[in-house]
């Protein structure tokens, strides 16, 4: 059988729908193969046979959780393109690579020979990506009882050496937080593309960045802080993911959608982790750091669906994301809200322990005595550090407004909320094609939903104006009062229908977060690990 999913991305892919031309033969003669499942083939053969399956598998997608050949390397994650043989998930594997001589690989997995590999066994094998290139770029380092490697491929004219430093100090804060490193080696495994993608693995990680933003960059530029994020992000799923895990996933089952409420305590409080470590380790300042965090809130009350869905349940429902017809209004992102709500609950533990215990010690005591999660370990977890009263049952499970202003005036930090714009908008999501504007999706309480507007709607004219493109609409809306209707022209489904349009202001929010004065709640909050 091939996975259907690949752990990190918490979504039914159907890698065997990319296998191609599969045959097989039993001590060297051919032998029948066949699929009988979706995921699954069964060969003719009998008890004590060598049996060999071979097939093809069309690799040409470029992100960190993929698989892609072409005349430059060959890299693969393999879930997607290894079968696992019923009944023999334990067992040890070999896995030879039959590159180029002059090709080298990168890769967690324990090396025999030149181009011979050992895993475990097939959960080991599937969790250890694999670069074969003829060159990296490679930056090594020692660090808190462990060799860090820095690994980039297509870095020409980025200078890639700057961020040993900083991951040298993320690195280092992050082991203090846990008592020591859970490896002796660890690779970051970069290639540089065009899009940002990261994915956790059991001593490496595997990541896409983006060139068009890495070349140039220095500290404070988006790009280069980009790249610590995600590495730091990923260091950190060394701890939670890869050892701190549901029960749910141990062992996982590829071939079918796992269930867990927990995606938040794995993706949220990792990617909270993750930039606090940052600011903890001097690679951000305070003000970046609350800068930050204010984007991240900003993110989250620019969301429609934080009003309809609980955190728990957008973890149990993120398998269900890309069938999600309304998902601009009806969902939230476990990674967003997770990080926010991992942020408060810190303040609230640190706020109700007078500065004595913090999220890190829940953390902690997970890694000490229970690493492994039922569905209600990590509010447990919780409780046992420190009384958050009804935090879980409120922000959690919950879908009340989180009390921003309240926990960050303890550790002295004020919050604004003010309109982004306060000029009319459309407050909905268009594309231009072949001079039709074509409405993608329209936000709950903006003018196009008001107006009745639907995705695949196609808006032909607002007040007499003939609309093809959103300054079209935008400019027409902008010259009205606030609360003035208009007639528009709307085609669905190849009929054209009047609708009204009342000009309102955009109802998205802009946040801000500053520091006034010192504050010892927050000096333990943002520079605090097991002191």
């Amino acid at each position: 059988m091939l996975a259907a999913w690949r752990p990190g991305r918490y979504l039914i892919q159907n890698y065997a729908a990319n296998v191609r031309e599969w045959r097989a033969s039993a001590d060297g003669d051919p032998c029948d193969i066949w699929k009988d499942a979706k995921s699954g083939w069964r060969v003719d053969a009998r008890a004590g046979e060598a049996v060999t399956v071979r097939y093809r598998y069309f690799a040409a997608v470029l992100d960190a959780g993929s698989s892609f050949l072409d005349e430059g390397e060959a890299y693969f994650n393999g879930s997607n393109l290894f079968m696992m043989v019923d009944g023999l998930r334990t067992e040890k594997v070999r896995l030879s690579i039959a590159a180029p001589a002059e090709w080298r690989i990168e890769t967690q997995l324990s090396r025999e020979d030149e181009n011979t590999f050992a895993a475990r066994d097939y959960d080991h094998l599937i969790d250890s990506p694999v670069i074969a290139a003829p060159e990296f770029v490679r930056h090594s380092f020692s660090e808190s009882g462990a060799i860090i490697h820095l690994v980039f491929i297509g870095s020409e004219r980025i200078d890639t050496e700057q961020f040993v430093d900083p991951l040298r100090a993320v690195v280092r804060m992050q082991a203090a937080m846990f008592g020591g490193l859970p490896v002796r080696e660890y690779r970051f495994l970069t290639q540089i593309g065009d899009r940002w993608h990261g994915v956790e693995h059991e001593a490496s990680c595997s990541i896409v960045a983006k060139r068009s933003e890495l070349l140039g960059a220095k500290p404070g530029d988006a790009g280069w802080d980009h790249f610590v994020s995600i590495c730091s992000h990923e260091f950190f799923h060394l701890w939670n993911v890869k050892r701190i895990m549901p029960a749910l996933f141990a062992p996982y089952d590829y071939s079918s959608e796992t269930l867990t409420r927990l995606l938040w305590v794995m993706e949220g409080v990792t990617s909270y982790f993750g930039d606090l470590t940052l600011a903890r380790a001097g690679v951000w300042k305070e003000e970046h750091y609350l800068e930050h965090l204010a984007n991240e809130i900003e993110t989250l009350e620019n969301l429609p669906g934080r009003e309809v869905l609980s955190l728990s349940q957008a973890s149990f429902d993120a398998w269900l994301q890309n069938d999600m017809h309304d998902r601009a209004n009806a969902t939230i992102s476990f990674y967003n809200k997770g990080e926010v709500v991992a942020a408060m609950l810190d303040l609230t533990i640190l706020q109700r322990s007078d500065g004595k215990q913090s999220l890190d010690d829940v953390m902690r005591l997970i890694w000490r005595e229970g690493k492994i999660l039922d569905e209600d370990g990590f509010a447990r977890a919780v409780a046992s550090t420190c009384e958050v009263g009804g935090f879980f049952e409120r922000y959690v499970d919950g879908t009340e407004p989180l009390p921003y202003a309240e926990l960050l005036a303890a550790a002295a930090v004020s919050i604004e909320s003010e309109p982004r714009d306060a000029r009319p908008a459309l407050a909905a999501t268009v594309r231009s094609d072949g001079g039709r504007l074509i409405v993608v999706n329209a936000r709950r309480g903006g003018a196009a939903m008001n107006a009745g507007l639907l995705p695949g709607d196609e808006v032909i004219s607002v007040d007499g104006t003939r609309t093809t493109t959103e300054a079209d609409a935008t400019s027409v809306l902008r010259s009205l009062q606030g609360g003035t209707p208009v007639e528009m022209l709307v085609s669905r489904g190849g009929v054209i229908r009047p609708a009204t349009l009342t000009a309102t202001a955009d109802p998205r929010v802009k946040i801000t977060l500053r520091a006034n004065g010192e504050n010892a709640l927050r000096d333990r909050w943002l520079r605090r690990t097991n002191d």
